[in-house]
């Protein structure tokens, strides 16, 4: 059995509000790649608990969608973006913490930080319903090549 770390990818995202799901989405459908050589979690919030998993980690990636009307008119291909450092903060204790949080939290209780991207998914509808707008599931589709390389190391 190989001890080497594995990079993670984190997808964040609510399945009840339309294109607020695409992070989810992405990690889910990844989830269901035997051949991705990562660790992936699908959730509806970033949570506490993912301190551990972050530290172990050799690198994480965070997959969420933006609905920042300038980032949204100006996406045109996905971006990885890497994550800078943040103090621990109370919000990092909370169920709304930022993945900077979470990082923080990871150093304070393993001593351990790995380098950490985000990528954010444009999206434009936020209302209850089950499916991504056609803007948002293209953007979706043209990450997903993307999250499979640098889970691969290739990006």
């Amino acid at each position: 059995m190989s001890t080497a770390l594995k990079p993670l990818v984190i997808g964040i995202g609510n399945l009840q509000r339309g294109d607020d799901s695409a992070g989810y989405r992405i990690a889910a459908a990844l989830q269901d790649e035997l051949a991705v050589p990562c660790r992936v979690i699908a959730s509806h919030q970033l949570m506490p608990e993912f301190a551990e998993p972050i530290a172990t980690a050799s690198r994480v990636l965070f997959i969420d969608s933006t609905i920042d009307p300038e980032r949204c008119s100006r996406w045109s291909s996905p971006q990885l973006e890497p994550l800078g450092c943040l103090p621990l903060t109370k919000t990092s204790l909370s169920h709304q913490g930022t993945p900077q949080d979470l990082l923080a939290l990871a150093e304070a209780l393993y001593s351990s930080r790995p380098p950490a991207w985000q990528l954010l998914i444009p999206s434009l509808h936020w209302e209850h319903g089950l499916e991504l707008s056609p803007f948002t599931s293209s953007a979706a589709a043209m990450a997903v090549p993307l999250v499979r390389a640098w889970a691969s190391g290739h990006a």
